[in-house]
């Protein structure tokens, strides 16, 4: 898949991958590489990774961290294959807690890779304190991360199984979902949102997904999307950048952001992306940034406590 072979071409490091996500056989369009993201039939839940996408989210990321000095947690929504917990842990970033939400046949299938390959559960025997390390086929509970199954449409539900791993509602706590609410319907979406600004009185919301989707070039990608029989069940929302916002403010988020990915790639340290670029030749420039055009990164926050 895309991420893995993006990693592998030198995009950005992530030596984690690998034990989830196979070797891509086939050579994929460099500008598929920086910055387009599309979702296989077989795994709707799986996410392919790009230059830009990863250095913008792991930004804001950092930035919350590097603010709440690691005094918070994270929650990591529709999280899917993510390796976001063992590359903080190397870093030294670690959350006080790190949650991952996903469907429950997709975090079976994680915690098996977790269980049968020892650099992914040996981090995470390093990072627990205390009795209560818990693994088995369909739950993952340490002290610093916790994997839950649960479906976001149903935000009690959420709330409910978060809370049994120790969920902290009083804690500072960022939550990040890429390309997920877009596979919600509007209502279900705010429903997840007003749940969010609702529950944290400190809290900041990390959005990545599409965005202008009624211009020609967006109507192509969601009939693309739907010859795959994917559907975007809530792409009205993605219509600009302006709609992306106010969802955000309507439901509950004291400030609210959002910026396409070409916005974003123009802020990423030059040196970086000059490197990038030499890694494979880009002939197709005004079709990278059409695709770049129609992704955008969101955040809102609330703040109770002047963070």
């Amino acid at each position: 898949v895309l991420d893995r072979f993006a990693v592998s071409v030198g995009y950005w490091q992530d030596p984690y991958i690998q034990y989830f996500v196979r070797q891509a056989k086939e050579r994929k369009a460099p500008e598929i590489s920086r910055g387009k993201l599309v979702r296989t039939v077989g795994d709707a839940k799986a996410r392919f990774g790009y230059y830009a996408r990863v250095h913008g989210v792991s930004y804001l990321i950092k930035a919350f961290l590097k603010q709440t000095e690691c005094n918070c947690q994270i929650v990591n929504l529709g999280a899917g294959m993510d390796t976001l917990f063992w590359r903080l842990k190397d870093e030294n970033l670690l959350p006080r807690k790190y949650f991952e939400v996903d469907f429950p046949m997709i975090i079976a299938r994680k915690i098996h890779n977790i269980r049968s390959k020892p650099p992914l559960s040996k981090p995470i025997m390093e990072s627990h304190s205390g009795d209560s390390l818990l693994i088995d086929s369909h739950s993952l509970d340490s002290s610093r991360y916790s994997i839950v199954g649960a479906d976001l449409r149903f935000s009690s539900d959420l709330e409910e199984k978060l809370k049994k791993h120790n969920l902290d509602i009083h804690l500072p706590t960022l939550l990040v979902a890429e390309c997920v609410l877009v596979y919600m319907t509007p209502q279900q979406s705010a429903n997840l949102l007003k749940w969010a600004a609702s529950t944290f009185p400190v809290a900041m919301f990390i959005n990545y997904e599409q965005v202008n989707m009624t211009d020609r070039f967006g109507q192509v990608m969601i009939e693309n999307l739907q010859r795959r029989q994917c559907n975007l069940a809530g792409v009205e929302v993605c219509r600009s950048l302006d709609a992306q916002r106010e969802r955000l403010l309507l439901n509950g988020w004291e400030t609210a952001h959002a910026i396409d990915m070409m916005k974003v790639y123009s802020f990423l340290p030059q040196a970086d992306v000059k490197r990038i670029e030499g890694l494979e030749f880009l002939d197709e420039k005004e079709l990278f940034e059409q695709l770049m055009q129609h992704y955008c990164i969101c955040w809102a926050s609330k703040d109770s406590s002047n963070l």
